[in-house]
């Protein structure tokens, strides 16, 4: 039987290559910081360095001048910006919600992501006659454009399948 052991924000710790590719800094640069920039000093876990994810956090907060995240929902650190999505309606609507927030047109999302002009819109509009749903290629594109990531989370209950329209 697998045990699970739920940890508090405040026990989370990342790895040194976690925070080289989160800051895209070299082992070297991350050393300076560590001597030099008041970067979290590590703390070794099985002979290796492991940062505490808040302390990598409110340096990050501290660097940047921003105060750190209010109470608000959080994953990982980072804001929850969306509700529960349940259906690939949802999804969309989440998906074009986010390109409104940060006041992208669907062409500006198209060149950010990488994606063929006029995709975005194809992909918002996927009901009908000129749009199309998302594929495997196209789904990391969007959420990347969108400077999203996603989290799954265990619901207390299985959701109730889909009214047939």
């Amino acid at each position: 039987m697998k045990t699970v052991v739920k940890l508090k924000r405040s026990e989370i710790y990342i790895s040194v290559s976690d925070v080289l590719e989160r800051y895209d800094i070299s082992l070297r640069t991350l050393d300076r910081w560590i001597a030099n920039r008041d970067f979290p000093k590590p703390r070794k876990i099985v002979g290796k360095r492991h940062f505490l994810l808040d302390a990598v956090d409110a340096w990050d907060c501290d660097q940047s001048g921003h105060d750190q995240q209010p109470d608000g929902e959080t994953a990982f650190g980072m804001p929850v910006v969306s509700g529960l999505v349940l259906t690939y309606d949802d999804l969309v609507k989440a998906m074009t919600d986010r390109r409104k927030d940060l006041n992208l047109s669907c062409i500006e999302l198209d060149a950010l992501s990488g994606m063929q002009e006029g995709y975005a819109n194809k992909l918002e509009n996927w009901r009908r006659d000129y749009g199309r749903g998302m594929g495997p290629d196209t789904f990391p594109l969007w959420l990347g454009g969108l400077r999203l990531g996603l989290v799954l989370v265990e619901l207390p209950r299985r959701p109730r399948k889909a009214k047939a329209s």
